[in-house]
């Protein structure tokens, strides 16, 4: 075999032995490489600016609940200072009630013509008369002597009418003006205001629908308003 070397050109021999960066090849798979390093610079940078933007979202949602549940809670404790203030104030309000309500001795009684209670007494007078009102109909008359036993003045008539109760049948009699010589001691019942301790005579006058049909009188129980077991009837005819 013949070893002779084949016959180069110079420039044949500078590209045959040519140092391996500065080949083709080799260049552009630096290039490749390059671009690849930086595509992948860029992707991060890309994704990592992705990944923070919710994080710094979550974290406002969870400041917002957060400061929402303070909120909340301070709402929630103040609601609960307030209704125990409200619960405070009803059962002091529920104590002075108890310490102010009343106790009676006498509530209310009726026997023989008296009509007592802890507040007043009122004797009524066998003088009962059916006479003619200011407008000329009949009317029932009945004097009593009125007892003021409170700490102030009252006026015997208004006394009269939260307290007793007169009735023809089912229907309660209205009062009426006088005329004669008794409108004056009904007028004075209905102005004049009797001191605490004092007596003062006086009479009371309804108009009656019938002046042949019973007339009835009811006395109440002063701590509840109702109606006593006695009443006292009056016979027109």
């Amino acid at each position: 075999m013949d070893n002779q070397k084949p016959n180069m050109t110079r420039s044949q021999y500078r590209k045959a032995h040519k140092p391996y960066y500065k080949k083709a090849p080799f260049i552009i798979t630096l290039i490749v490489i390059i671009l690849a390093i930086i595509a992948g610079i860029i992707y991060w940078g890309v994704s990592s600016s992705h990944k923070d933007e919710p994080k710094q979202s979550s974290d406002n949602v969870e400041n917002v609940q957060s400061d929402k549940s303070a909120d909340d809670s301070l709402t929630k404790s103040a609601a609960s200072q307030s209704v125990n203030k409200d619960g405070d104030k009803a059962n002091s309000g529920d104590n002075k009630s108890d310490k102010k309500k009343r106790t009676y001795s006498n509530t209310g009684s009726y026997n023989n013509l008296d009509y007592k209670s802890d507040d007043f007494e009122f004797k009524l007078s066998n003088d009962v008369r059916l006479v003619k009102d200011a407008n000329g109909d009949s009317a029932l008359l009945v004097k009593y002597t009125y007892t003021n036993k409170t700490d102030s003045n009252k006026v015997a008539q208004q006394v009269q009418a939260e307290n007793m109760i007169l009735k023809q049948g089912d229907q309660v009699l209205s009062p009426t003006g006088g005329d004669g010589d008794y409108s004056e001691t009904v007028n004075k019942s209905n102005l004049n205001e009797v001191k605490p301790g004092e007596s003062f005579d006086g009479a009371l006058l309804v108009k009656v629908n019938d002046p042949n049909a019973d007339v009835n009188m009811y006395f109440k129980n002063i701590e509840t308003k109702q109606d006593l077991n006695t009443m006292q009837p009056f016979k027109l005819s």
